[in-house]
């Protein structure tokens, strides 16, 4: 009958540690799908969440679990690779050498006289050094602990929004030379100063670039592109700033200020609202 040594408990408990881990891949992986969906905007595919907070515990723990899945499987392949000392080789022992005795000498036989080795030569003395004790020196006194630094506090979206890239450009005047006799004020298609009543268009005919304008940000929340970014800078150069684009945004909506969601939400709620009013 064999008995449950502490080697097989212990490769049982692993085996069993290595199955549940691989058990969580398949459930948070599984978890992360069933999170998701994939739409069809226009220009390309777009992933969307069903609930993102969901999603990230799962992608968190879909990693989690691959990474000690990996380390178990390379931990177990260095215990049962064979090493190139031949270590499952039986040592083989060689025999017991049988010990030699001294040949007694024979009585009434006088012993050899052995030579006289001569003394070793005895090193020549060293002088003595005397050691010179330096002066300690004075310790320097410890500087004082950095003051510790205020926690930032958490802002709202829309604090996030206006933080990052404030009204700061100077309003140009109607007088300026760079909008006289320069085009129409149309957002998209002019090349004349911004107006309100432009602004408002272009909110209604255009609330996907509305809202990535507003929050420079595209509508999955990933950083703008380059041209993306050029193209609303020569905006804010005629005239149309984002503290315009949320006021328009506000009032259509009937919101105090922006909630704390995606990008995707807002202009998903935005669209909707503009197709009402028409």
């Amino acid at each position: 009958m064999n008995r449950l040594t502490s080697d097989k408990f212990f490769v049982a408990l692993f085996l069993l540690f290595l199955a549940a881990l691989a058990g969580g891949v398949a459930i948070f992986a599984i978890g992360m799908r069933d999170s998701t969906y994939v739409i069809n905007d226009g220009v390309g595919y777009i992933t969307q969440y069903f609930n993102r907070p969901r999603y990230d515990s799962h992608l968190e723990g879909f990693v989690f679990s691959l990474t000690f899945l990996i380390a178990g499987l390379l931990l177990t392949a260095v215990i049962l690779m064979p090493s190139g000392t031949g270590a499952g080789q039986p040592q083989v022992v060689s025999p017991p050498q049988p010990r030699q005795r001294q040949p007694r000498p024979l009585p009434g036989v006088a012993a050899a006289p052995q030579p006289a080795q001569p003394a070793p030569a005895q090193p020549a003395p060293q002088p003595e050094t005397t050691a010179v004790m330096a002066p300690a020196e004075a310790a320097a006194p410890a500087e004082p602990p950095p003051p510790p630094k205020p926690a930032q506090p958490v802002r709202s979206v829309e604090e996030e929004v206006l933080a990052q890239n404030p009204d700061d450009l100077p309003r140009l005047e109607s007088q300026d030379s760079r909008f006289e006799d320069t085009g129409e004020d149309d957002v998209v298609y002019g090349t004349g100063r911004v107006t309100d009543d432009s602004c408002w268009d272009f909110v209604q005919r255009h609330p996907d670039s509305a809202v990535k304008f507003l929050y420079r940000k595209t509508l999955d929340n990933k950083p703008l592109s380059t041209a993306d970014e050029d193209i609303y800078r020569r905006w804010e150069q005629r005239g149309m700033t984002r503290a315009k684009i949320r006021e328009i945004v506000l009032e259509i909506m009937g919101w105090k200020s922006l909630p704390d969601d995606f990008p995707h939400n807002i202009w998903r709620e935005l669209r909707d609202q503009v197709f009402d009013m028409r």
